[in-house]
């Protein structure tokens, strides 16, 4: 019966789609984000933009308001390239007490050993799809090459002290003329300084010397002269950064990034028509919505977010629907909204209450959020759930971990006796 249950399950994914994350740390992860490396649409190749696309108008507020909501949000010229740098299972128990004899032998839980049932496997390929190790892939290759450049920071420190001065730097750049991290470094040193010119020579010069092959760290260049151009240029500087960055680089992550440059500066009508712009050239992108519908959220616009979140549904295929309302739940949650929150994932569950991964991210919003009542009601409903034995030990054994963290004895007898009573259960169906 647990394979026929999973056999279901199996097809029903396939309807779905896979869970889409975020990005990332949580708070923007999860959505937040951090961009899918999905196909893009045909018409990406029209990858200049144009100034009305953007926002990018000459009456439109810039130069000194932008330069004074960088200045607000954080101290020193050298954040001007902000941006650049870069609940486990409980094994405790013994489950297998609670086994019940059928026709067709025992039938337990088995969550003596939580891992050992594949359940952790099963829900990395539900909620973390293989993209996600893609991306892991690339920071840790981004950690591994400012660890070089440390490296060789350290080196000349033990030598002749820190980098100083733009000699030093210069140095530093000769062992490591293809790291992004150590032009920025050279970068903010020059911003530092006021030296404004200077740091775009420097960016011009990391553009004619990084190899053409190493796409990122190429990116990272061109994201930090938009972001030099946004609080140090004009309309037509940061217009030509742009139009450059999107002549050589994958066009939704540039307008992803001119999105966020606006939206820290403050900029937000100059973010949202950059939005504006990704969403309807990348309208099948998840990723595209969820970063949209995160700034709004976060400056507390929800109805033009709920707006948005309509678009969005119109917009993506129907594989997509889950992933976006989940996201807008996950924001929900993380404003202040929480009831309005627990009414989006409620029906998303009414919908596909198989869909482990959204029953997952609902139990760690309700967790986050602290509120006990809630939590018990939403562990209540998923160890109510009629799935196979490993997907039922992972809801059990997270209800379980929660039990003991209150110290509630009460409880943890109680998350006991579900357990042995769904065993039982199950193995009584197995005899019928």
């Amino acid at each position: 019966d647990d394979d026929e249950e999973d056999e279901d399950e199996d097809d029903e994914k396939g309807e779905e789609g896979e869970e889409y994350e975020e990005d990332e740390d949580e708070d923007e992860d999860e959505g937040e984000g951090e961009g899918e490396d999905e196909d893009e649409d045909g018409d990406e190749d029209e990858d200049v933009m144009e100034d009305e696309e953007v926002g990018l108008k000459p009456h439109m507020p810039h130069g000194v308001d932008a330069l004074s909501a960088l200045a607000a949000k954080s101290p020193g010229t050298a954040d001007s390239l902000a941006g650049l740098s870069a609940g486990g299972l409980s094994g405790g128990f013994q489950w297998d007490d609670f086994s019940a004899k059928g026709k067709h032998g025992t039938k337990s839980l088995d969550l003596a050993n939580p891992a050992g049932g594949g359940v952790q496997a099963e829900l990395a390929a539900e909620s973390a799809p293989s993209r996600r190790g893609k991306r892991a892939r690339e920071m840790a290759a981004e950690r591994e090459a400012e660890a070089a450049v440390a490296a060789r920071e350290a080196e000349m420190a033990d030598a002749e002290g820190a980098p100083r001065n733009a000699e030093d730097f210069e140095r530093l750049l000769i062992g490591s003329p293809n790291s992004s991290y150590a032009w920025l470094r050279y970068m903010s040193f020059q911003l530092n300084l006021t030296e404004i010119e200077r740091a775009r020579e420097v960016g011009e010069r990391a553009l004619k010397t990084i190899e053409l092959s190493e796409h990122k760290e190429r990116f990272n260049i061109h994201a930090a002269l938009i972001n030099l151009e946004k609080a140090h240029g004009d309309q037509e500087s940061l217009t030509a950064a742009v139009t450059r960055a999107l002549q050589s680089n994958d066009p939704k992550t540039v307008y992803m990034h001119l999105a966020s440059v606006h939206e820290r500066a403050g900029d937000a009508s100059l973010a949202d028509a950059a939005f504006e712009v990704a969403a309807k050239k990348f309208r099948s992108h998840v990723d595209v919505w969820t970063a949209w519908l995160s700034n709004l959220m976060a400056r507390s616009d929800q109805p033009a977010a709920k707006a948005v979140l309509q678009r969005a549904v119109d917009a993506l295929p129907r594989t997509g629907h889950v992933d976006v309302m989940s996201k807008f739940a996950q924001l929900e949650f993380r404003h202040g909204l929480a009831e309005r929150g627990r009414t989006v994932f409620d029906g998303i569950l009414a919908n596909y209450p198989k869909r482990v991964d959204i029953w997952s991210i609902y139990i760690d919003m309700e967790l986050r959020q602290g509120e006990a009542e809630p939590i018990r009601r939403v562990f209540e409903r998923a160890t109510s759930l009629r799935l196979s034995s490993k997907k039922m030990k992972f809801f059990f054994s997270r209800y379980l971990t929660y039990a003991r963290t209150q110290e509630d004895s009460a409880l943890v007898a109680h998350v006991k006796d579900r357990a042995r009573a769904w065993v039982e259960s199950a193995a009584g169906g197995a005899e019928d």
